[in-house]
């Protein structure tokens, strides 16, 4: 546009210096030579302006997150990271995932089973215990939001969550950690993303402990799904951001479908004004749908993401979903632009140790033929086409096939 209006004041340059050198002539009237110099000049300047108005870029600031599934250590999953010298290494959960992470502002995982390391004795299912190693590989993959609020946050109990805690706050402190708390005062503190001004609150909670008692020492030690506790919460948090994000672990293992429990959940958040919920820990993936309250609020809710990766033994818990979704803040509001679902497939090789996730579209029949779940009786099923049908089943019109 500049380029534009200097080419035009060089040309009436051009054209009032060839009307005075005219009007030197016995033809020449001296009215001429002002009509060119200010009336046509001032229009072009006022066009010029306009122009620019027209064509000025509307002002909005957009915030990308993407968010994986559970995170289910069984020990054929930390058994894949070991490495010659007795160290682990986990780099080759995430290989297919990173440019994923790397494009969005906020990526978050859903880390399962918490990390108490070594010290407390590795295990797998039923009362899981992970190495720190694990969330070295967490961080290198480029993840920034790490939910541990779930059914298996105390399986080593308090120490357990301590060491989870200390661990993610010394060796990778930019790493915000959420659902577990060191003090009250962590308990009650809200998170807030911020990018140029948009503020985004997450929160995330679960739904129980698998009986085992909070300490009594640290009751705040976990958040807890309580209808009180959320109220608080989301309250709170709607002062300090323009959207609020609630990441629940809650549902019914192994169902595609919502619970009672988690639409009796969902309706609390949208009473309350959340704006997206990011399910986990039924292991297998969900519905993803739009809900709307009377008054024309609108919450999008993924139900549950499955898993990212496990050593489960049946051919749907290999399938999970990576969630996307485009928060924008303009002139009219904050709101969800855009969202997806990415399906996400587990790989587990026939006579080795390798365990790692695939992209749904990047999958094809000869990896699904290598897959070690076929071994098992409820994954004799198991196929690339088993994968797209749940897909189909489950995910609708949202799943985009190749």
């Amino acid at each position: 546009m500049k380029r534009k209006l200097l080419s035009l004041i060089l040309v009436l340059i051009m054209l009032t210096s060839t009307v005075l050198f005219v009007g030197c002539g016995p033809k020449s009237t001296e009215t001429s030579g002002q009509n060119v110099n200010t009336e046509t000049l001032t229009s072009a300047l006022e066009a010029t302006t306009e122009a620019e108005k027209t064509t000025a870029a509307p002002k909005f600031t957009e915030i990308n997150l993407m968010m994986i599934g559970d995170m289910l250590i069984h020990e054929g999953v930390y058994k894949s990271g070991l490495q010659a010298d007795g160290s682990y290494n986990f780099d080759h959960l995430f290989k297919n995932v990173l440019g994923d992470v790397a494009a969005a502002d906020i990526s978050i995982v859903n880390q399962e089973t918490i990390l108490g390391g070594v010290e407390l004795g590795l295990s797998g299912y039923p009362c899981f215990n992970s190495p720190y190693e694990l969330g070295d590989s967490i961080a290198n993959a480029g993840f920034n939001v790490v939910l541990q609020a779930t059914n298996h946050t105390i399986d080593k109990g308090l120490t357990g969550v301590e060491n989870c805690l200390n661990f993610w706050a010394t060796k990778h402190p930019l790493i915000t950690v959420l659902g577990i708390n060191e003090t009250q005062e962590h308990y009650n503190d809200i998170y807030v993303y911020q990018k140029n001004g948009f503020k985004i609150a997450i929160l995330n909670y679960t739904y129980g402990t698998n009986g085992i008692a909070l300490p009594s020492s640290k009751p705040y030690i976990v958040n807890m799904l309580d209808k009180d506790k959320i109220t608080a919460d989301v309250t709170k948090a709607k002062t300090m951001a323009d959207l609020v994000v609630v990441c629940p672990h809650w549902g019914t293992e192994y169902v595609y479908t919502p619970s009672s429990d988690q639409k009796y959940w969902t309706q609390l958040f949208l009473s309350l004004g959340v704006d997206l919920v990011l399910g986990s820990h039924p292991h297998v993936i969900e519905p993803v749908e739009t809900l709307e309250r009377s008054d024309g609020h609108k919450m999008l809710v993924y139900y549950s993401l499955g898993n990212f990766v496990s050593n489960q033994d049946a051919s749907p818990r290999m399938l999970g979903g990576m969630a996307k979704v485009t928060f924008r803040k303009d002139d009219t509001g904050s709101y969800i632009k855009d969202y997806s679902i990415e399906p996400l497939v587990t790989q587990k090789l026939f006579g080795t140790s390798l365990i790692t996730t695939y992209k749904l579209n990047q999958y094809t029949d000869a990896l699904a033929s290598q897959n070690a779940i076929k071994r098992d009786a409820d994954g004799a099923d198991f196929s690339l086409e088993f994968c797209k049908n749940l897909c189909r089943q489950v995910l609708g019109p949202l799943y985009k096939e190749n």
